[in-house]
């Protein structure tokens, strides 16, 4: 019956893993205490940041071990996992959590609210521009990627590390904007789930 069992398991393929980036919060720090961020996955590395005891919504956007890499300041650093509790939902490919994805040469922005269906477009020379979400196609635990329609055209995103090339902070959502118009416009950039 064992054997039967192992067998079932196996042919069900791989176990579906949870997917980054995710939102978690400080868990199991001591009040006036912190929780340090340090240069490397490992309790010797040197500290580049801190949280504090009651941080929540802190992204995590890539696992090694029991460490997590999270975002501080401009650049990033490791975090025991120990002292991080994964904040329950779907996860991000879902479209169910708010994204702000950003771009440069040329600079841009966008924010996806899906509750609301509202999306804000942003650059330096236009100024902040409502639009609708017309459209979600959700990713699935073994394709965690996922797009979005909107009137003047699509954004695709994918799950995967991801540089904005100017900073050293580090995102788990690659992003790529396709606008129509005139001229015609493919952006890329990089999301994070972070508010």
């Amino acid at each position: 019956m064992r054997g039967l069992a192992l067998i079932l398991a196996l042919l069900a393929g791989p176990a579906a893993a949870d997917s980054l980036p995710a939102l978690y919060d400080v868990s199991g720090v001591a009040a006036g205490d912190l929780l340090n961020i340090r240069a490397e996955g490992k309790a010797e590395a040197a500290v580049v940041g801190t949280l504090p005891p009651d941080a929540k919504s802190v992204e995590v956007v890539e696992e090694s071990g029991n460490w997590g890499l999270v975002n501080t300041g401009e650049g990033s650093g490791w975090v025991n996992l120990r002292f991080m509790a994964r904040q329950p939902g779907p996860d991000w490919f879902a479209l169910e959590t708010p994204l702000r994805c950003l771009g440069t040469e040329p600079f841009w922005s966008l924010g996806i609210e899906p509750a609301t269906g509202v999306a804000v477009y942003s650059t330096p020379e236009g100024g902040d521009r409502f639009t609708t979400v017309t459209a979600r196609w959700p990713g699935t635990p073994y394709s965690a990627s996922a797009a979005i329609a909107l009137p003047e055209g699509f954004a695709v995103l994918t799950g995967g590390y991801c540089s904005d090339g100017m900073s050293d902070r580090a995102f788990g959502i690659r992003a790529d904007l396709f606008l129509t118009g005139d001229p015609a416009a493919r952006m890329a950039g990089c999301c994070t789930l972070a508010p």
